[in-house]
């Protein structure tokens, strides 16, 4: 009997211990899992929307190297118009958040995740002053390239509008050179055409082979104009828009080129290994003087990305700042 009541007593004490213990609150769970914000990341696109950002070694991409375009006026306002025009038009799900600003505009040439250049300590060889270092040492095989045919710089011509498209619709809505789709074109321009893809895969496979670039996609050369990464507000279950209302719109007869024919055969099939549609339009060619190296998300006074350094085709010494 009085082991009994000595074993009762032990497990009502058991029971008030366990009662007295504190749960933490969500908030307390919570904070332990919270991450530093980055000052620059309020632009970055988020994991799986961007554009050649899937794979950058398991950490967040900082630093891109791009191809400049949002500089000539001339694209601006035409990009201007394009927008405004076709935020009119009954395009579902497109909205000004996803729009780039056309000051931004350019071809990303490869992603990374870059140490800060004043990090003195980092133990990290992927930092931004021996990326700029690795850059500029690519100074004699782009001057050497850029100095095949008569313009004697680079140059790129935007004709042909794409989406990465699912059956749900589209995420991002870009522009590129032709590839390969037969349209007419000179021994110029197929010169010029050629010219600049040497030069992006060159830098894309140099960066890479330094292990910079961990990305294992092939590069694809484009400009973004749509993505729906920065939609606001933010949702965790993406909000794609139409890019088969984008084709149809009225919009898109403005970039067409002279005598485009607007048959349903305009729009070309994707191959088997592609998902993508592509249609011709006429955007017009632009000089590009330089290779840059650009902090992810940030913004200089003009609301372009700012540049940290860059190395021009035409120049003997490359320029950093």
């Amino acid at each position: 009997m009085l082991n009994c009541v000595n074993l009762l007593i032990r497990k009502r004490s058991t029971f008030r211990n366990m009662s007295t213990v504190t749960q933490p609150s969500p908030s307390d769970a919570n904070s332990n899992n919270r991450k530093p914000r980055n000052r620059w990341n309020r632009d970055v696109p988020r994991k799986g929307f961007g554009e050649n950002i899937s794979d950058t070694g398991g950490s967040r991409p900082t630093h891109f190297l791009c191809l400049p375009l949002g500089h000539h006026p001339d694209l601006q306002d035409k990009m201007t118009r394009f927008q405004s025009s076709l935020l009119e038009d009954s395009v579902d799900g497109l909205d000004p958040s996803i729009l780039i600003k056309p000051r931004r505009l350019h071809f990303t040439l490869g992603v990374m995740s870059l140490s800060p250049r004043s990090s003195i300590s980092s133990q990290s060889t992927t930092t931004v002053e021996s990326a700029l270092t690795l850059l500029r040492s690519l100074q004699p095989q782009l001057s050497e390239l850029c100095a095949v045919g008569k313009s004697g710089t680079l140059q790129a011509s935007l004709e042909r509008l794409g989406a990465f498209e699912s059956n749900d619709g589209a995420r991002v809505m870009w522009v590129s050179p032709r590839e390969n789709e037969g349209w007419p074109e000179s021994e110029e321009e197929l010169e010029e055409r050629v010219k600049l893809v040497r030069v992006a895969d060159m830098v894309h496979q140099a960066f890479k082979d330094a292990g910079y670039i961990t990305e294992t996609r092939p590069l694809k050369l484009h400009c973004t104009l749509i993505n729906t990464s920065y939609r606001k507000p933010f949702s965790r279950k993406p909000q794609l828009f139409s890019f088969t209302d984008v084709l149809a719109s009225n919009t898109l007869l403005e970039l067409r080129p002279n005598g485009y024919s607007t048959q349903a055969t305009s729009v070309s099939s994707p191959p088997e290994s592609s998902p993508d549609r592509t249609t011709r339009v006429a955007l017009g060619t632009y000089t590009i003087p330089e290779i840059q190296l650009c902090a992810m998300g940030s913004h200089g006074p003009e609301d372009e990305y700012v540049s940290l350094g860059s190395v021009k085709f035409n120049a003997d010494v490359a320029r950093g700042e």
